[in-house]
């Protein structure tokens, strides 16, 4: 493996020239992977292609992200709501609390019947 000190460094020269373009392929929702794999005279590896994206394109993209199933794409940390914690169920704050949840006895009558209204029973 070849030493990293004596490779010349010239990734940043190389991606920045290209910015515009990735920031609006990024916005017509194309992959990071995809973008990277169409410039292969890029002499820089992907996670390092990665890296720059977030450097400089994060904060004023929209990033849109493949995912499955009922999950929602979260462009940052910060504008993750929590939901405030419903009556009745109890915050868990660290492990203690945790273990003495799953000691507690649960009444399955009661939980099947909160789930939703009484008349859509999945019995009938």
């Amino acid at each position: 493996m070849s030493d990293w000190r004596t490779n010349p460094r010239q990734g940043r020269s190389q991606f920045l020239p290209l910015l515009d373009e990735i920031k609006k392929r990024l916005t017509l929702g194309e992959t990071i992977k995809m973008i990277f794999e169409s410039y292969p005279e890029l002499k820089m590896s992907y996670p390092q292609f990665t890296r720059y994206i977030k450097k400089y394109c994060v904060d004023e993209s929209k990033l849109v992200a493949h995912e499955t199933g009922s999950r929602k794409s979260v462009n940052n940390i910060e504008s993750m709501v929590v939901p405030p914690v419903e009556a009745g169920r109890k915050l868990v704050k660290n492990p203690a609390d945790l273990k003495k949840l799953r000691n507690q006895s649960i009444d399955l009558e009661e939980l099947r019947n909160s789930l939703g209204d009484k008349n859509e029973s999945s019995d009938s």
